[in-house]
Formats: structure tokens, sequence, C-alpha cells
């Protein structure tokens, strides 16, 4: 009777019913096109809406969307057309706010290679990229497709991002490479002669490469049956990731790059400032997906990846849980 007793005591106490919900969110490390919601978390909004947030970092998206379709996280922020590429396999997950809307990246000349001066030039090539089937080498691929080339043309390598991605181009393990504007920043700090073959941070860029000035890149994404059980939690999120949006169009660019993290930091570096200021146009305010995007990716994927493939759009995306939705 006394065990019993104990027992029903512990179980009551560990109920909690005004515990915060715990939340999993994979994130890429060290992304500033993910900067909402590490924001989020280090200026306490995610905190203020009630929320027990954890950040698990992963190495790729890839490993993002492996996470959030097998489970172990509750929410993933990865690009929208993986979104859109496993809803083709009928995975059920959904984007409910994005984050930015630029592809955010330079393909750049390796070190020692003068002759390369325009894409053409890229033909026999290897070319760098991120990881091999990432969205890198997809944008590589529009890329050489608007140049009258395929990726057949070249051959990709994976160099990841950061050090090894600037170790790969500063010792011509490659003859070019795709890199993400951070990166590319402290490769140019290093050496400002760097050659740029193509820059698709700005909207010129965007629109040159997809046909639209802004498309939804990165977007915060769940399964739908998780957002049809937790609606308000979804609410809270967005709302969180909303204030984090607004916080870094409000407050200068200084005082943004002071508040990320030291993943996005190279020390003795101002290349983080630098990669923001052309960053800040393409972070969304209200997490609300562009009318023409999800078309506009749809026919990016079927130029540049899989001409078969097939996808009901309105399964890819909901603005449901956005603040002042239609």
């Amino acid at each position: 009777m006394k065990t019993a007793l104990v027992l029903c005591l512990l179980l009551a106490s560990c109920a909690q019913p005004g515990a915060k919900p715990k939340i999993r969110i994979a994130i890429l490390s060290g992304a500033v096109a993910q900067l909402h919601i590490y924001m989020a978390k280090h200026l306490g909004f995610f905190e203020r809406e009630g929320l027990d947030v954890h950040l698990e970092e992963m190495s790729s998206t890839g490993k993002t969307m492996e996470a959030l379709v097998g489970g172990s996280v509750e929410i993933g922020a990865s690009t929208y057309e993986q979104t859109v590429q496993v809803a083709a396999k009928d995975r059920g997950i959904k984007s409910f706010f994005v984050l930015f809307t630029s592809p955010n990246i330079v393909l750049t000349v390796a070190a020692g290679r003068p002759q390369i001066n325009k894409v053409a030039h890229l033909k026999g090539r290897m070319v760098g990229v991120t990881s091999l089937g990432s969205a890198s080498q997809n944008y590589l691929s529009l890329m050489l497709i608007r140049n009258g080339m395929t990726l057949a043309d070249v051959t990709p390598v994976a160099i990841g991002t950061a050090a090894s991605a600037i170790a790969a181009v500063e010792n011509a393990k490659v003859d070019a490479a795709m890199l993400t504007s951070l990166t590319f920043e402290t490769l140019r700090g290093r050496r400002p002669e760097i050659t740029v073959l193509f820059d698709a941070r700005t909207a010129e860029g965007t629109t040159a490469l997809f046909g639209v000035p802004h498309i939804p890149i990165v977007a915060v994404a769940s399964s739908s049956r998780w957002l049809l059980q937790n609606p308000d939690i979804a609410r809270r999120v967005v709302r969180a990731l909303t204030r984090a949006g607004r916080w870094i169009q409000e407050h200068p660019a200084e005082e943004v790059a002071a508040n990320m993290p030291e993943s996005f930091r190279p020390p003795g570096s101002d290349s983080p400032l630098k990669a923001l200021r052309l960053a800040l146009p393409a972070y969304s305010v209200d997490g609300r997906m562009p009318p023409d995007g999800p078309a506009a990716v749809l026919a990016y994927l079927k130029v540049a990846v899989d001409p078969s493939l097939n996808v009901d759009l309105s399964k890819t995306y909901t603005n449901e849980y956005l603040e002042g939705k239609p």
C-alpha cells in the first residue's frame, strides 16, 4: 500500500501539466539562411511562446530531411525543393514558414585557373558542390543548362562547406566551386582576386537563374500529421520566427552579426557581416510562401533534375499557421 502511494505521488509530480512542450528542430550548422531559428532561440522568442526548443545541428539538409521523415525531430529547416521531392514519394512533409528567398550561392573559380573566366570554360572540369545530389549540385546543373551545357559536361565533387570548401578552392582540388555566401566572403577576404562566374545572391542573379526574383529556397517543415495534431504549437513556432525575422530587419547589420552564433563567425574575419548585408533582402519577415514560388521550384527541378517529376504542390506547403493568414 505504501509503495503504491509513493508511486502515485511520483507519477503526479512527473506529469507537470504546465510544462513547456519540448520541440526538436533540425538545422544546418552555420547556415546564414536559417538565421531566424538561431535568433528566435538566442533572443528568447521561443521561450516567450512557452516552448522548450532544442536545436539539432545537421551536417547537410539531406540529413535534416532524413531526421524529419524518420521522426527523430518534430520540425526541420531544409530546402523547399527537398519538400517537393519527398512529396513525389508521398512522405507527407509540408513547409509552413519560408525563411529565405535566395539561393545565396556563388560559382567561383579555383586558385590558379586564369583560363576559366566563363561558365562554358567548365566543360570537362571538376566543380565542387556541398554534397553530391545536394541543392548546390542542382543549382550548378541549372547554371550549366542556362549556358548550353549539362551536368554531364562536368564532374561534380563533394567539398562540403566552410573550411573544407575553402581548402578545396585554394589548393585547386577542384577547378571551380559552388560556395555559400558566407564561405565565399571568407575566401574573398583571403583572396580578393578570386574570379566569380555567377553570383546568385541578388534578386537579379535569382531572376537570371530561376526566372523570378524571389523563390522559396529554405523553409521550416514538419509532417502533415504533426501539424494537424499540434496547430497551437505550430502557430507559436511561427510567432517566434516572425519576431526573429522582424528583429533581423529592424536592427543594423552590425548588431545582427554580433548576435550570430560562433559557428557563423570565423576568427578575425568580417565575412559574416558582408554575407549578412547581401542576405538581408532575402530574409522573410512573415514566412509567407511567394505566390509563384512553388511553381518556379517545380519548373527548375524539372529542367535541372528530373523532367518526369510530378507533384501536387498544394500538398507541399501551407500558410495556415501564419499571422494574418488570408
